[in-house]
């Protein structure tokens, strides 16, 4: 049996690949595609302001300029000069717009680049018990081959419990360019250093770990603003993604906002279908031997996941953001509800640093009932099965060369995080 690990599955639905970020620029429009707005000095103090989360900078005005004039009369008796005052005031604006790169409804103009580069750690655990076990002998020398001890007559002397954990270190690059000032090309790439480990067994048996790492995931796609007004904004997205040696995946997100001042509130829905390459997925660990064990979450080729959430984008001052996105998510094989907070730092008109970091607050992987398999080379302790008892075509070869288990695994505790750092650039 091949391995198939989708890190979707494991780890929850993968990123869209749009960059989430927005340029710097020292002008009062952007070609129509945002809200535009004339901020002035008063002598004596600034006027800066932030508006649907753009910071808007007052530029110096000219000082209040007095004339006086002097004019002349005669009513034909006599000859009068009389003074007068007019005073005329003039003033002039330069205006600062900076547009935060960190925003979720962010995009390139045409002509221009964004980029993302994205280093995460993300981490899940599983606490499990093992209910029952069928044993298959595989060795076509041995005189029992395809035979399967099945729970009736297995005894396990205890309940047969441990911890699995699936670790990744990744780093994500996501360029994104303006095709239009509305219409954007994504494209991205992933490496990733992936553990899983199941440990500390209850009967005290040795545990298993393996790790595989490279460049495995690649994705192209398209990002177009349909929507931009001073109140409203939406945003559509869709891309495919190749998972090496695991799936292919088509994926789609809408979101639409509402712009409040300082702070940017919107809806997000998200859904994909993976294409496996095979039909088993879920943790998988293989030791240099050899021997492998398998965790199943689901047993099909075809995966549909759904997600859909509610976030707020907040622009403190000039230099600082904030965003707070809750979603909840049918992952195939588990739901889940999930809480993500991001801050961000933009000291300039290009670069920008976003820290984030996400939690399952919920998750129903707990107490659901799934699938293990395991592949073992040159067992070292195969049952005894001389009892008389056992059917002749349950019996074990004690020279066995190959033995096959599987059975059925609950899911005691599960839970997940995630945190990592956003370099963007905008060029």
């Amino acid at each position: 049996m091949k391995k198939s690990l989708v890190a979707l599955a494991v780890l929850g639905i993968m990123p869209l690949i749009a960059a989430e970020a927005a340029p710097y620029r020292s002008t009062t429009s952007q070609r129509g595609a945002y809200k535009t707005s004339s901020v002035s000095r008063k002598t004596g103090g600034y006027k800066n302001t932030i508006t649907n989360n753009f910071y808007y900078n007052a530029g110096a005005s000219q000082p209040v300029q007095s004339r006086k004039a002097t004019t002349t009369s005669s009513n034909g008796r006599y000859e009068s000069s009389k003074k007068s005052s007019r005073t005329t005031k003039r003033s002039t604006t330069s205006q600062e717009r900076k547009f935060f790169l960190a925003h979720p409804f962010f995009q390139p103009l045409q002509g221009r680049f964004g980029s993302v580069t994205d280093v995460s750690y993300a981490r899940a655990n599983m606490d499990i018990t093992l209910l029952s076990a069928n044993i298959m002998d595989l060795d076509g020398s041995s005189t029992t081959a395809g035979n399967v001890l099945t729970s009736d007559y297995l005894q396990f002397t205890e309940v047969m419990k441990a911890k699995e954990t699936t670790a990744q270190f990744a780093v994500k690059e996501d360029i994104s360019y303006g095709l239009t000032d509305t219409l954007a090309l994504m494209l991205m790439a992933q490496y990733d250093k992936t553990t899983m480990e199941i440990k500390d067994w209850s009967d005290g048996s040795a545990g298993t770990k393996t790790s595989t790492s490279g460049l495995n995931i690649f994705g192209i796609g398209l990002q177009g603003r349909f929507l931009d007004t001073p109140e409203y904004i939406g945003m559509l997205s869709g891309y495919f993604q190749h998972q090496k040696d695991a799936a292919n995946t088509f994926m789609g997100e809408l979101k639409l906002g509402t712009k409040i001042n300082r702070t940017t509130f919107y809806g997000l829905v998200r859904g994909s279908y993976s294409k496996l390459d095979n039909s088993v997925y879920g943790a998988y660990m293989k030791e240099s031997d050899g021997d492998w064990l398998m965790l199943s979450f689901n047993d099909s080729k075809d995966v549909f996941q759904f997600e859909g959430g509610v976030g707020a984008f907040a622009v403190f001052n000039k230099y600082l953001t904030a965003k707070a996105e809750l979603t909840y998510g049918s992952f195939d094989w588990h739901n889940q509800l999930n809480l993500r907070g991001e801050f961000g730092i933009q000291p300039g008109d290009n670069f920008a640093l976003n820290i984030y970091a996400s939690t399952a607050l919920y998750d129903s992987g707990k107490g659901k009932i799934k699938k293990y398999y395991n592949y073992d080379l040159n067992p070292t302790a195969i049952p005894d099965t001389s009892d008389s008892s056992i059917p002749a075509d349950q019996k074990l070869d004690p020279n066995s060369k190959i033995l096959y288990t599987f059975g059925d695994y609950k899911i005691n505790k599960y839970n997940e995080f995630k945190v990592g750092v956003q370099g963007i650039l905008y060029f």
